[in-house]
């Protein structure tokens, strides 16, 4: 596990334990207001805010909140929620643990983060790429589901239950869109749909706490607020999973610590049922929804989790119709010290039972292979080019090339020419056909590039006749 990594995950847990306790404060002092309404918006609002014990709750969740932001943007989605989940065991020991059931609840999510941790002992890689179209459906989906928590779903469960889960599920569209708006560069246009998701979680989880204990209101929207970005992780932002049993920790960590949070909501505690009268269908309903939730969690933990086709290789990205990008080393015999990695792209369908041609991509000076998998995004635009017919599917692979550092005289002179034309020609290629299975002729083959890339691959070709039958050069 990388420092970056680690700090995204400590930054994580003292988010978790700086907005539990901010619910826990603003609910005691909510509850001694007088009653707030949608109808008298002002007068809600000034009634809060002119309270000190729930400013100082208010200010103490904003603080939360940016260690949050911060935290997306040095760990995945998934592990941030999964990490940040754990403030649950924070809010039942400041609200009281009074049941066998709540210190069972507390005990299932400790030993989801303890395998949490204990899956991370591999090697981790996060893509960088968000796939922005599906991060906006999945937010105004939330949106309506948060709609039917507090309105009709209100008939089915207590409406303390039924706004902690709508506020649940619109700060769990916020963070999506946090993430969206921070993955891959600054996309502005998230901001005010985010703010707005916050916003209304912001209303919902007041009134709640109005009608309902700490641990029924915000245990519900904590539950929905880390279970569904995990799935939001998994599905719009492709972060990877370790393969074998580090995988498996992975799966049962997720599941673990959605269950715990399920417990601690204790759903329907807000109407003690006398002796005789019919059983609600609330409970009933909440139990379903977190079962469907769970599922949800661990067959997208499933998908995500994909057995590499290369030994020592780490998914990095997915593309829009499920190409994959995976990163690992080529060995370089001519450079035995460059411990750089290659990226290459497996097209959508992927079969080691098929053959492929193959793509060679050289990058610019400065440059890295992952030029190509994050600013000009190859897994969308292969994927595009697969899906709609207009190439068959194939092979990229994007090697690194040049000295790694030295003086900028001394890296372009070093570009793409001597050892580093001997790793592409005599490494790179025999290595891809001998680990992929690629169509081993020179007709199948073509290399390209931009910038220092695009005049390499051009070089490469006219030098080593019969590797390549085609060659293009980009801005070279």
């Amino acid at each position: 596990m990388t420092l970056r990594l680690a700090g995204g995950l400590v930054l994580a847990l003292g988010s978790a334990l700086a907005l539990n306790w901010s619910y826990f404060v603003q609910h005691g002092a909510a509850a001694s207001l007088p009653p707030l309404t949608l109808r008298r918006p002002l007068h809600s609002l000034a009634a809060l805010f002119g309270n000190r014990r729930w400013l100082i709750g208010f200010w103490t969740g904003i603080g939360g909140w940016i260690l949050y932001v911060v935290a997306l943007t040095l760990a995945p989605l998934s592990l941030v929620q999964a990490c940040a989940a754990g403030g649950l065991a924070v809010l039942a020991a400041l609200a009281g643990v009074r049941s066998r059931r709540e210190r069972l609840a507390v005990v299932t999510s400790v030993v989801g983060l303890v395998l949490l941790a204990v899956s991370l002992a591999g090697h981790v890689r996060t893509s960088q790429h968000a796939n922005l179209r599906d991060a906006a459906v999945w937010m105004l989906a939330s949106v309506a589901l948060a709609g039917l928590a507090a309105g009709p779903g209100a008939s089915l469960l207590n409406r303390a239950a039924g706004l902690g889960m709508a506020a649940g599920v619109l700060y769990a569209a916020g963070d999506v869109g946090t993430k969206a708006a921070v993955s891959g560069g600054f996309h502005p246009a998230f901001v005010p749909a985010l703010l707005a998701c916050h916003g209304l979680a912001f209303v919902a989880l007041q009134l709640g706490f109005q009608r309902g204990s700490a641990l029924t209101t915000a245990g519900l929207a904590t539950l929905w607020t880390n279970a569904l970005p995990i799935a939001a992780g998994m599905f719009v932002f492709g972060d990877p999973l370790p393969g074998g049993a580090l995988g498996v920790a992975r799966v049962a960590a997720f599941a673990a610590v959605v269950v715990g949070a399920a417990l601690l909501t204790r759903p329907g505690a807000e109407h003690t049922e006398q002796i005789g009268e019919p059983r609600s269908r609330g409970p009933r309903i909440v139990g379903a929804a977190i079962a469907a939730l769970v599922l949800l969690v661990c067959v997208g933990a499933v998908r995500a989790s994909i057995d590499p086709p290369l030994p020592g290789y780490t998914l990095i990205d997915q593309g829009s119709a499920g190409g994959t990008v995976w990163s690992g080393r080529i060995p370089n015999r001519f450079v035995p010290t460059d411990t750089r990695e290659t990226d290459i792209y497996l097209p959508p369908d992927y079969s080691p039972t098929k053959h492929y041609p193959v793509l060679y991509l050289l990058h610019g000076f400065w440059g890295a292979p992952s030029s190509f998998v994050v600013s000009l995004r190859l897994a969308d635009v292969a994927d595009s080019l697969i899906r709609d017919g207009t190439a068959r599917p194939f092979i990229v692979v994007m090697p690194p090339g040049g000295l790694p550092d030295g003086s900028k005289r001394q890296r372009a002179d070093s570009e793409w020419v001597g050892v580093w034309e001997d790793f592409v020609v005599r490494g790179v290629v025999p290595w891809v056909d001998t680990h992929l299975p690629t169509i081993p002729t020179a007709r199948a083959r073509a290399i390209g590039g931009v910038s220092a890339g695009a005049y390499g691959a051009v070089d490469i070709a006219l030098r080593h006749v019969g590797v390549f039958a085609v060659a293009e050069s980009w801005e070279g």
